[in-house]
């Protein structure tokens, strides 16, 4: 969409070592570690091992949501902490064909014809959640206590549009640009478990395409903001033990309606070795 500009936020630091060859570290090929919004009071860590998302931390390493998977690497347990004490604790079971059978005992049916999940059952809220053929949310609606709703668009796999209803009218949308210039999204395949059970716990989950299939060139608000936001591309290119060459930052240029630069700010440092 347009030409983007390199960030600064992974800067490579040329190290010499005194170390010999027999003392190299390889470093894992996997992602680790993803930082969002670094060096801000928004910071959070989200960090992976076996290609799932095990927790999130803030920067100082307390932890506030950890994810808990069956041996078919399904979640079946989100834990929320605030201030080191467990605060919410939600537990999920599935039916033979892996869709979602229940959540916190509360049964939900699901529609495959209209990929749609349903709860209704003896409780102050209803919800209806459309999927996509992913099971990530398409078009949710909670009536009741707290009432709210989502609509989310995709193609090919990534999520082209984001948009929360409060009361009838539009509080956020996000559409978001792909051009393929960063390719496929690491954190993908790590978040997908999470992602399928947010779609009906929490879509706000969403609000920054974490669960895309590729990395985004950028995304606008909507007709109300006259401004572009763009995401910018660093790489490493160490290849000393805590800093992988495969590291990599995205950072976001927010651009006015003259193409002029206007912020540059932090969004994602994605680590493969710390």
């Amino acid at each position: 969409m347009m030409k983007k500009i390199l960030f600064f936020f992974i800067t490579a630091i040329a190290l010499t070592s005194c170390s010999s060859e027999s003392d190299t570290v390889v470093p894992p090929t996997t992602l680790q570690k993803v930082v969002f919004y670094s060096n801000t009071p928004n910071e959070r860590q989200w960090n992976i091992s076996d290609d799932l998302l095990r927790n999130i931390t803030l920067a100082d390493g307390t932890v506030v949501e950890e994810f808990i998977y069956d041996s078919h690497n399904r979640l079946v347990s989100d834990i929320k902490y605030t201030g080191g004490l467990v605060s919410e604790t939600t537990t999920i079971t599935y039916n033979a064909d892996n869709t979602i059978q229940s959540i916190n005992g509360l049964p939900y049916a699901y529609n495959s014809s209209t990929r749609t999940y349903t709860y209704s059952y003896g409780s102050s809220f209803t919800i209806s959640c459309q999927v996509n053929s992913d099971f990530l949310v398409e078009n949710f609606v909670r009536t009741g206590t707290d009432a709210g709703e989502y609509h989310m668009a995709y193609s090919s796999g990534d999520m082209t549009s984001f948009e929360k209803i409060n009361s009838g009218s539009t509080e956020i949308i996000k559409n978001f640009h792909f051009d393929g210039l960063y390719g496929a999204n690491p954190l993908y395949n790590a978040v997908l478990a999470v992602a399928r059970v947010k779609s009906l716990t929490d879509p706000n989950f969403f609000i920054d395409g974490v669960a895309s299939t590729s990395i985004a060139g950028g995304y606008d608000r909507g007709a109300s903001d006259n401004h572009y936001y763009s995401y910018g591309y660093s790489s490493s290119t160490s290849n000393n033990p805590t800093h992988n060459d495969k590291d990599f930052s995205i950072g976001i240029e927010v651009l006015d309606n003259s193409m002029n630069t206007v912020g540059v700010y932090s969004f994602a440092d994605y680590i493969y070795q710390f």
